[in-house]
């Protein structure tokens, strides 16, 4: 672990806030290697699990699975511009606001001068410095593309403990004086700060499924549904001091950051000495720093959604990610320690960097403020980085978001010319409903209710997926600065189904729909419900729906009447 002293640069905002966003299954793109056997179940799954619309899938070719690193020839052409062809196939190009990859991609692209990581050099898209894209750009030995969303203008004179390198890391200390956090993230909405950095509208959320193998790979998409299914995460948020001062350069923000949590009501703890052989804890967060952590990982128990970051240098190096030929050494070669070892272990999301990349650009504790408060994984890690472009690699499902509960979405009944209703509810109430058919985006309606008319004649088939976005509440925070913090996570919540479009109601003499539905029969209920719910909490689509469009119904039978009588 190499040590970076320089001071960081003053006081930056986070974009103002403009459309709503939020990271959901409308958002999300896969990216797997079809030439890697195993990767295609894992994006399956994905897909099936997270309710991914269809045109969300990117499957590169030509890419061996047992190569770990590429030219940038081979990935201008083998994972550049297909990639760039995916993402303008998809039904709504602009809603791409995620990347997740699969195990079986590479690790490392190599530039004209020095390496980039895979992921890293994804977030940025066709982003560019001086004028020129970053992926064409000689790699110095320091990281130097600044995140515009970092949230920078900590003070260090908060801190209760020293480090030499600790100015790199104190945004927990600036989220304790916002009294408004920042916007739900949206590629839209990135506003680059400086003339030198342009990455508006090509930044994303990336992250890898990955471990040991593809059931490591899979297991961290069952830890994110699981860790939605009742919140929040049963364990605590823990910070240990590092193995020594250069991998200890997060220790006085890792103790602020635990203190502020314990101050609001959350179960954290500093551990203000380092234990090699930390044992017999539930985590729900694990920060610290040390070159070898191997006894202390698996002796722990992981919440479903724990997140975890090691500030060392080699944790996600490619040799860290596999075994043994005989599969019992996990790593066979392993450089310090491998950040596969906590997914074997149970972490839900982890971090690690794929090259030596000194010690100031692993995530801020800050992170965790963030995280608690009701942001995805993919948004809170993003937001506490200080630098794209280099060698950040983050594992897991970048929705993971077990500190919120998300809206609860129902269906109504399907009909051919009938009013179709989309319901949503949620603790804080609903500021906006969206339905998307065939991954179209077709109608939003502000507020909790949308009605709208299904495309298709009796008898056809749409999939649909019904969104319904939280409104932004207060997060009380005892003992902050800020006590009181307007949360803009605009957390989601989704219903996805397979419909088949039912006859439209009879109509009675005075003209009026008939509010039963006559001899429909189940016509307009869901014919597959597998992928509603996406472990999101919401009411099953195998329900009847037929309350909402029933009341509808029966309301322009009113509205039809009243008006014959006049």
């Amino acid at each position: 672990m190499r040590a970076f002293v320089a001071p960081l640069a003053a006081l930056a905002l986070f974009a103002p806030r403009l459309a709503m966003a939020g990271l959901g299954p409308a958002h999300v793109m896969v990216v797997y290697n079809a030439d890697a056997v195993g990767a295609k179940d894992v994006a399956d799954q994905y897909v099936k699990a997270r309710a991914l619309p269809a045109g969300h899938v990117c499957a590169l070719s030509g890419l061996d699975p047992k190569v770990t690193s590429i030219d940038l020839t081979t990935w201008d052409s083998k994972v550049r511009k297909p990639l760039d062809a995916c993402l303008t196939a998809a039904p709504e190009p602009d809603e791409i606001d995620a990347l997740v990859t699969v195990r079986g991609l590479p690790y490392l692209v190599k530039l004209p001068t020095g390496d980039v990581g895979f992921e890293a050099l994804l977030q940025v898209g066709h982003g560019t410095k001086d004028g020129k894209e970053i992926a064409t750009l000689a790699q110095t030995d320091s990281a130097s593309v600044a995140n515009p969303l970092f949230a920078k203008g900590g003070l260090s004179s908060e801190f209760t403990l020293s480090n030499p390198y600790q100015d790199w890391y104190k945004s927990s200390t600036q989220v304790v004086r916002q009294k408004v956090a920042p916007p739900a993230f949206t590629r839209l909405g990135v506003v680059d700060k400086g003339a030198s950095i342009k990455v508006q509208k090509q930044l994303y959320v990336v992250a890898r499924l990955d471990g040991f193998d593809f059931v490591d790979a899979a297991a961290l998409i069952t830890r994110a549904i699981d860790a939605e299914k009742s919140t929040p995460p049963k364990g605590t948020l823990l910070c240990m001091h590092g193995a020594d001062d250069a991998r200890g350069a997060r220790d006085p923000e890792c103790e602020h950051a635990t203190r502020v949590l314990k101050a609001a009501g959350f179960d954290a703890t500093w551990l203000p000495t380092f234990d090699g052989k930390l044992t017999g804890k539930t985590v729900s967060a694990y920060f610290t720093g040390a070159d070898s952590l191997r006894d202390a990982i698996a002796g722990n128990t992981y919440a479903p959604g724990a997140v975890v970051d090691n500030l060392t240098s080699f944790g996600a190096v490619p040799q860290n990610f596999f075994c043994s030929a005989d599969g019992k050494t996990c790593p066979a070669s392993e450089s310090q320690t491998s950040i596969a070892r906590f997914v074997r272990a149970g972490a839900s999301f982890v971090h690690g960097t794929v090259a030596e990349p000194k010690n100031n650009v692993f995530p801020n504790a800050g992170a965790l403020l963030h995280y608690t408060m009701g942001y995805s994984a993919g948004e809170a890690f993003l937001f506490h980085q200080q630098f794209l472009a280099w060698y950040n690699l983050h594992l897991g499902d970048p929705l993971l978001t077990p500190w919120a509960k998300r809206p609860e979405v129902t269906l109504g009944e399907a009909r051919a010319t009938t009013p179709f209703v989309v319901k949503a509810t949620h603790p804080d109430g609903v500021a906006k409903v969206r339905l998307y058919v065939a991954g179209k985006r077709v109608a939003e309606a502000d507020g909790d209710t949308l009605t709208t008319t299904l495309p298709g004649a009796a008898g056809a088939r749409v999939d649909v997926l019904a969104v319904g976005i939280a409104k932004s509440a207060t997060a009380k925070r005892t003992g902050w600065l800020e006590p009181a913090v307007e949360v803009h996570a605009d957390v989601q919540g989704w219903t996805a189904a397979t419909l088949t479009i039912g006859a439209p109601l009879p109509v009675d003499p005075d003209g009026g729909p008939v509010a039963d539905g006559g001899d429909a029969g189940n016509e307009g209920t869901p014919t597959t419900t597998d992928e509603s719910g996406c472990g999101c909490r919401h009411a099953s689509t195998s329900s009847t729906p037929r309350t909402y469009a029933g009341l509808a119904a029966l309301g322009l039978l009113m509205l039809t009447r009243r008006r014959a009588r006049t």
